[in-house]
This record gives structure tokens, sequence and C-alpha cells, in this order.
């Protein structure tokens, strides 16, 4: 029975690990700071300093309802404002564990453990093996269940469909962009899902092409291939066109329409994309980017020579 006390008592409630001062707004008005020993959705215990008054003081660890609570400013655990600070720098390994030690808070008022969970789930897509995709899927589910901050659920839509798309869940995830495209009209969420319905009619393309490698020559498989490389292009640059002012959004469409030129064969329309990143959007993360695939290019107009050429001969 002992052990069943024990193994209960740790259950219910949740060890919160040695950080700075955490702060209690309470409903009644009360800001209380101290910290937090343990937290359930039942339980709240804390330690702070009571003033005794002629300079005394005395330490007390009481014990609330967590419905007495507003919100709470939970003081950083060890580690975290190092990695908020250089996200870049932390390994996968440091990320992983900020995250197990702040995602117990998902649900809880001005918590910003779904920040947290955004770049691990991230993290975990820039990584080269499928399991790890499939675990950033199960970190953006949870996002999505239990975040109390909705713009958060942005990323963690925005995050599912690139790992399905990586994983080659081709199907689902063209089915999840189009239902949250018919479901809202926020322009930076129906970007996100019109270019993730984008990358996933690029790889039918690039499958389509593989397949029929002499597309040019047959009647039926022309049209589809003509039909999958306009819309592509039309999807990636729809922000630029019609949302230039949610910058690194257009200039992410532009590199991508750039791609999906150089590949169809058009390197003139892929260096104009390329170009406007770097006149209009040079402060954008894509940037970068642009400047290294312009380098990549041969003379302007060399391959379209190259090409007239050898029609020629």
């Amino acid at each position: 029975m002992k052990a069943v006390a024990v193994f209960l008592l740790t259950t219910m409630l949740v060890l919160v690990s040695a950080r700075t001062e955490d702060v209690l707004y309470l409903k009644d008005g009360k800001v209380i700071r101290c910290e937090i020993t343990a937290i359930t959705d039942n339980v709240l215990r804390y330690k702070t300093t009571i003033d005794l008054g002629n300079g005394r003081t005395a330490s007390a660890e009481p014990t609330i309802s967590p419905e007495a609570v507003d919100y709470i400013e939970f003081g950083p655990v060890e580690g975290e404002e190092a990695i908020l600070a250089a996200p870049e720098s932390a390994t996968l390994e440091d990320v992983r564990h900020l995250w197990d030690e702040v995602s117990r808070h998902l649900h809880r008022p001005r918590s910003n453990a779904g920040r947290i969970g955004l770049l691990y789930g991230n993290r975990l897509l820039d990584q080269p093996e499928e399991f790890r995709w499939n675990s950033a899927i199960s970190v953006f589910d949870r996002i999505l269940e239990r975040d109390w901050n909705d713009e958060n659920h942005l990323g963690a839509k925005t995050g599912r469909l690139k790992a399905m798309i990586q994983l080659g869940r081709l199907d689902e995830a063209i089915s999840e962009a189009r239902q949250l495209a018919r479901e809202t009209e926020e322009p930076e969420m129906l970007i996100e899902a019109r270019y993730a319905i984008a990358r996933v009619d690029f790889e039918k393309l690039k499958q389509l092409e593989t397949d029929h490698p002499k597309w040019e020559e047959d009647d039926l498989i022309r049209p589809e291939r003509e039909r999958l490389y306009h819309g592509v292009v039309d999807e990636f640059l729809w922000p630029y066109l019609f949302h230039g002012t949610e910058e690194a959004l257009a200039a992410r469409g532009l590199v991508a329409a750039a791609e999906a030129h150089r590949f169809a064969g058009n390197p003139a329309e892929a260096r104009a994309c390329l170009n406007d990143v770097a006149l209009l959007y040079p402060e954008t993360p894509s940037a970068p980017e642009a400047a290294e695939l312009l380098k990549t290019f041969t003379e302007p107009d060399s391959e379209h020579a190259t090409s007239s050429n050898s029609e020629t001969n």
C-alpha cells in the first residue's frame, strides 16, 4: 500500500525543476513571488517568504487551488534563456530536454511552452532521420491539442504539413492544407496552406517527369505536366502578388517559384524571382538562400543560347 501511495502521489504532483522566481497573479489581485514546488490542475503548492514585521520573516509552503490563479509567470528553467536567445547554437538534446521540462505547462495561460515546442518540432524536421519527423508530428499535435496560445497553432499546423510532405504522406498533407484553406481567411494561415499545397504538387511534378521522361511527346501527359508546373508557380507567387507586405512569406514563395522554374527549364524566370528577393526583400531569412542560388546560374541567357544552338544543330 505504501508503494502504491507513493506512486499515486508522484503521478498526481508535477514537481517543478529548480528555476528562478515564479510569480503568481491571483484572481483577487494579489501578486505572489515564490517558487512553485508542485502543480497539477487541482493542486498548486509553492514556497514563499512571509514578512512577520519588525524585521522578522518566516518561510511558508502553502497549497492553493489553481482556480484561484489568473495566470503564472514561470521563472525560466536551467538553460532556457540561453536557448531562446540563440536557438541555432543549442543542440537537439538541449532543446528536447527543455521541451520535456516545460511541455506540462502548455495549457497554462502566459506559458511559453508552445514557443519551445515549435522550436523543438522544427529542429526535429531538420534532422535526416524519418523517425524524428514522426516525433515532430507528435509535438505539433500536442501543441494543437493543449496550447493555450492560439497563435502557436498556425506554426503547429504548418509543421505538421511540412512533416507529412517530408514523410511522403502527400495525400494527407494536401487534404489538411485544403481543409485549412477552407477554414481560414487569416492571410498568414492561408498563405501557409497554399504553400503546402504547392509543395505537394511540386513533388508530383517531379515524379511525373521521372515516370515520363518523354512527357513532351506524350499528348496525354504533357497537359498534366503543364497544369502542375503553372499551378505550382502561381501558388508560390501568390503571397508576393497579393500579400507583399508579408515580406518573409513573399520572399520564401519567390525562392520556391525560382526552384520550380529552374526545374522546368526556365532559368530566366528563375533568376527574375531571385533578383526580386534581393531587390525587394533583402532583410528576410530567404535573402541569403536567394543570393546563393543566383551564384549557381550560368551567365544570363547562356542556357537558352545553348538550348537554341543544340536545336539548330
